[in-house]
């Protein structure tokens, strides 16, 4: 069997190291990569003291930052992204693995700013799906941190990345279509069997629809994504079957 091919360089996993639980340990040079965020990177015309204070967390990632060396800071946006940078830096820090810091935020339901953990998510989902050779799996994995779009085209309901999709058609769309607010899809590049082979080389680019019909791979995909994840956070294996409908199906709680 062919080797695992390499997906989502951005994210940044390469950077990470791993203990014995295959967890992903945070790195200085992980944390480096925040500090070359727009938010971050201080413009030519930045005051002394964020200059500053960006230079010292290059040289000491983990440097510790009090409330005042951020006070100093002329610009107030400046100020809010570096107040927000440094409690995420110390969050990843104080919880050792991303896991556990991901973990963390959930269950205390502590408020950081969707794009950090939207790429927490992805990394960690980058270890979890380590070994994943099925395409559909890793397109099925990026709802987990990408906001999607629903198009309908035929019988397909595609899910296409909200910030990569875009409508061309210039056809009405149906009245069912117009109730439930869909979109008519058209010219979006499907993943398909003789697609597939190409999403590694592009899997940074979140480029590709996923058709979400039933019966479909795509859903049975999400579904084998659902379990490897939780099998990875909270060892709990578990088997989601995607269905079309339900009849007579009972809840524990509910009424007969």
């Amino acid at each position: 069997m062919s080797a695992p091919r390499d997906f989502w360089l951005a994210c940044g996993h390469h950077l990470l190291d791993r203990d014995e639980n295959d967890r992903l340990l945070v790195t200085d040079d992980f944390l480096k990569v925040y500090l070359a965020r727009p938010e971050l990177m201080p413009p030519p015309d930045a005051c002394a003291a964020e200059q500053e204070l960006h230079r010292a967390l290059l040289r000491h990632p983990r440097r510790s930052v009090a409330a005042g060396h951020i006070e100093v800071i002329a610009d107030a946006d400046a100020r809010e992204n570096w107040q927000t940078m440094i409690a995420w830096r110390d969050h990843l820090a104080k919880h050792g693995s991303l896991e556990a810091a991901y973990l963390a935020i959930v269950r205390r339901n502590i408020a950081f700013p969707q794009v950090l953990v939207g790429q927490l998510v992805q990394v960690i989902l980058r270890n979890a799906l380590d070994d994943c050779r099925d395409a559909f799996m890793l397109r099925a994995a990026e709802m987990f941190f990408r906001p999607q779009k629903l198009m309908i085209e035929g019988a397909s309901v595609l899910a296409v990345d909200e910030e990569r999709g875009s409508v061309t058609g210039r056809h009405s769309a149906s009245p069912l279509m117009a109730l439930l607010g869909l979109p008519d899809a058209t010219e979006v590049d499907v993943l398909n069997e003789s697609t597939a082979g190409g999403y590694w080389e592009r899997s940074d680019r979140f480029d590709m629809a996923l058709d979400l019909a039933a019966g479909g791979r795509g859903l049975a995909a999400l579904g084998d994504v659902i379990g490897r994840w939780l099998l990875h956070l909270l060892a709990i294996e578990v088997e989601v079957e995607p269905v079309a409908e339900l009849r007579e199906a009972h809840g524990t709680g509910m009424s007969d």
